[in-house]
């Protein structure tokens, strides 16, 4: 489903081993974001109305399930920075200049 959703043209793949499925597809940019700790439990308390405890134990929860699953179905490792184009930091740059180095990335890629 990930491939053929790929063959239809310009879209977004959110996980689900995108970057594994689709390491051979022409003209896909693969990229890991990724944030301190501390910045994503502070987004999970907002969105979710949790206390720090209960966001700091559902990030981690979450990070070992997608470990686990990338490792299971891909036998990769999920965060390692060699099987991605970019490694973007969402806390550090902010959701606006992370878009925009995306589509820096885009513009400027090879195959």
């Amino acid at each position: 489903m990930i491939r053929e959703a790929a063959r239809s043209g310009n879209v977004v793949i959110l996980g689900r081993g995108g970057a594994y499925i689709l390491q051979d597809v022409e003209g896909a940019i693969h990229v890991f974001l990724r944030a301190a700790e501390s910045v994503r439990a502070n987004v999970i308390m907002g969105r979710e109305k949790l206390g720090l405890d209960e966001a700091k134990r559902r990030l981690k929860q979450t990070d070992e399930n997608r470990r686990a699953y990338i490792r299971q179905v891909y036998g990769h490792t999920w965060d390692l920075p060699g099987h991605y184009d970019m490694v973007l930091d969402t806390g550090r740059l902010g959701y606006d200049a992370t878009v925009e180095a995306i589509l820096a990335g885009l513009k400027g890629r090879t195959k």
